[in-house]
């Protein structure tokens, strides 16, 4: 961890000229990610400059750099969440400089300095480490908008939690168990298993093992269906899910990891059973709603609601091999680059 500079003035440290960031040049393999220097930027009236401690690496990161999202055109500034120090402010700003800081959604945060709009900041508490705070800011929040703000979870309901052990997964499992359900994890390897069980899972089912997940699954529940399912593969296990839903119950998906669910029939999907598209971030949420959200999510991660689970964690010139152990999906939790 980088020792902090001495103040020049109330709105700033002093600062180097330039600064390593991790950019691409055009869509593709993780080869395509280098670091390069580039100036270091300064602050408009309602943003700080922070200097980063440790960055999140998350599949949005790859999905960007591969080109499934063509309106962020090369060259690409890489990473969208972290937490550091704060080391200059704009007239605007709320934040002061030494404040520690996390974010999330601020693309360029791969980098040892970044450029962050005050609405997209909240304080991080002395006793949660940056990494805690890189690590589960933004797989928190999104856990936390799915579990409370766009579906109700009562009290012994039965909730299938795909992915248990990726980042997301892991945050739903906690959540949802603090809310008094029965989650039934699925993981996709043997050894992640061991992390949905730490995170509270009823039941934990290895998926490579089970030659009938949904056999399995009705099983577990005697036949009866579950209430709620939370799935960010997407296509994979899409019919999977709708076919293990009780009448009534709800089928949430939040993302494409195995691919785009293709279009459906309505009309061919199982009786009774609701299907809930939800975006990155809960779009209609206002500014405050979503710092209000914020300081709830770093209440959690300082009072151990939330176990945040750090895998690994990689140099700004690894950025490229951290982008490849995500994607071999052999990982568990969280990784990070420390600048």
């Amino acid at each position: 961890m980088r020792e902090p500079l001495p103040p020049r003035n109330s709105n700033s440290l002093i600062e180097r000229q330039s600064m390593r960031v991790v950019t691409a040049s055009q869509y593709g393999p993780p080869e395509v990610l280098h670091c390069e220097d580039r100036p270091t930027p300064e602050p408009k009236p309602d943003e700080v400059i922070v200097s980063v401690e440790a960055a999140g690496i998350n599949l949005m990161d790859t999905y960007l750099r591969r080109g499934y999202h063509p309106s962020f055109k090369p060259p690409l500034a890489l990473g969208v969440d972290g937490a550091g120090s704060v080391t200059a402010v704009g007239e605007q700003a709320t934040a002061k400089v030494g404040d520690r800081v996390a974010w999330e959604l601020v693309p360029g945060s791969y980098a040892e300095m970044v450029a962050v709009p005050c609405e997209r900041l909240v304080t991080v508490p002395d006793s949660v480490s940056f990494e805690s705070a890189a690590g589960g800011l933004m797989q928190a929040m999104t856990a936390q908008y799915l579990c409370c703000v766009a579906v109700d979870i009562s009290k012994d309901a039965v909730v299938l939690v795909h992915s248990a052990g990726s980042g997301v997964g892991r945050m739903l499992t906690q959540l949802a168990t603090h809310l008094g359900a029965r989650v039934i994890a699925t993981v996709s390897r043997a050894h992640k298993a061991s992390s949905a069980q730490d995170a509270g899972a009823w039941q934990v089912l290895v998926r490579d093992e089970i030659d009938d997940l949904a056999g399995a699954i009705q099983q577990l529940v005697n036949g009866k269906g579950v209430d709620l399912v939370f799935d960010g593969t997407g296509k994979t296990l899409f019919e999977t899910s709708l076919s293990v839903l009780r009448v009534g119950g709800t089928f949430v998906t939040y993302g494409y990891a195995g691919g785009h669910i293709p279009p459906v029939s309505l009309w061919e999907q199982p009786h009774g059973v609701r299907l809930l598209p939800i975006k990155a971030n809960g779009p209609e949420l206002t500014a405050g709603q979503w710092r209000e959200r914020a300081h709830q999510v770093m209440q959690w991660i300082k009072d151990g609601t939330l176990d945040v689970l750090i895998d690994r964690s990689y140099s700004l010139e690894d950025a490229a091999l951290a982008h490849r152990d995500l994607e071999s999906q052999e990982t568990v939790g969280k990784l990070l680059l420390i600048p």
